[in-house]
């Protein structure tokens, strides 16, 4: 089903998301920039009155011009700040750039490898989204393959100090997309990390009324990793919080303190770069209300390969 609507002649063109299968959520186009199919998945890239230039994917917006720099600085820097000289990174999905703009910021990277199986979604967003990609891709330290991230993972040799897993969503019903979610990627994954790594992946909406997902994708890291921490953050273009988790053998948040974020992002990246993060807010981030921390607790099933999660609804109490 084409997304973009004009419910009459007269009227604006919309782009009406379809990700959530009861409600819809409209944006108001003032032009549309590209609009079709590439190998892997249908692509829009058009410009709102609201939220500047959007991202599309298959029905559901990824990213938008005036906020898409909180959510890829929320889902790098804490990765990349805890880490005591992240030098090697790897980056699974990231099409647009952003996540290897915010990773290469930090002087300490001597290599970033991104790989991204859509060469022609990552074409179109060298083209037509400067500003998320500032010019990342000509970076002489990064290093783009177009391969599925499992595929690459299972064929690789090489060890990094930080992984960042930002592909679409694992409800997304792609096989491709299932596979980097499940125990057994990440058991893959895992013999690919140096000592004292750090994994981050993107972690669906996350919050105590839409909570399932991110608990089983959880529940699945920590089978393979001892330390797992989920933390949030709004988006205002999603209409949504977004949830991300952290992974490693060693690094809790709890223990982080405020000022030495603070200390280490003006060491590492200056007091210009980040437009949002502080101590302060990196640590506010991890904080749960009483309510999502008691479901995150609960038992359930973990991801597998070969198994489908399905969400079971909400009972309804009245």
């Amino acid at each position: 089903m084409d997304p973009l609507k004009s419910r009459h002649p007269s009227e604006k063109l919309t782009f009406i998301e379809t990700s959530d299968p009861f409600d819809e959520y409209a944006y108001g186009l003032s032009g549309v920039v590209f609009n079709g199919k590439t190998k892997f998945q249908e692509v829009l890239i058009a410009d709102t009155y609201n939220w500047g230039r959007i991202l599309a994917l298959n029905g559901a917006i990824q990213s938008s011009e005036e906020d898409e720099a909180l959510y890829h600085e929320m889902l790098v820097q804490p990765a990349m700040l805890c880490h005591a000289n992240p030098g090697k990174v790897l980056i699974i999905g990231g099409g647009e750039g952003a996540a290897l703009r915010e990773v290469l910021a930090h002087r300490s990277v001597k290599s970033a490898t991104m790989v991204d199986i859509d060469q022609e979604l990552v074409e179109l967003c060298q083209k037509y989204l400067p500003s998320w990609h500032l010019g990342a891709f000509e970076d002489p330290r990064g290093r783009l393959i177009y391969a599925d991230g499992r595929a690459f993972i299972e064929n690789d040799r090489d060890l990094y100090d930080v992984v960042i897993v930002d592909v679409v969503d694992m409800l997304d019903n792609n096989s491709l997309v299932q596979s980097l979610y499940t125990k057994q990627f990440y058991q893959k994954l895992y013999r690919r990390l140096s000592r004292n790594a750090v994994v981050v992946i993107q972690g669906l909406e996350f919050s105590h009324l839409d909570y399932k997902g991110h608990a089983a994708l959880f529940r699945t890291l920590k089978t393979v990793f001892s330390e797992v921490h989920s933390y949030r953050v709004p988006i205002p273009s999603f209409f949504s919080s977004w949830g991300f988790l952290i992974a490693s053998d060693w690094f809790n948040p709890a223990q982080w303190d405020s000022r030495r974020i603070d200390q280490v992002i003006e060491e590492r990246l200056g007091l210009r770069w980040p437009e949002h993060i502080t101590g302060d807010f990196l640590k506010s981030a991890f904080i749960l209300c009483k309510e999502t921390n008691f479901l995150l607790s609960q038992p359930g099933p973990i991801l597998e390969d070969g198994i489908d999660f399905i969400p079971v609804p909400e009972l309804q109490h009245g």
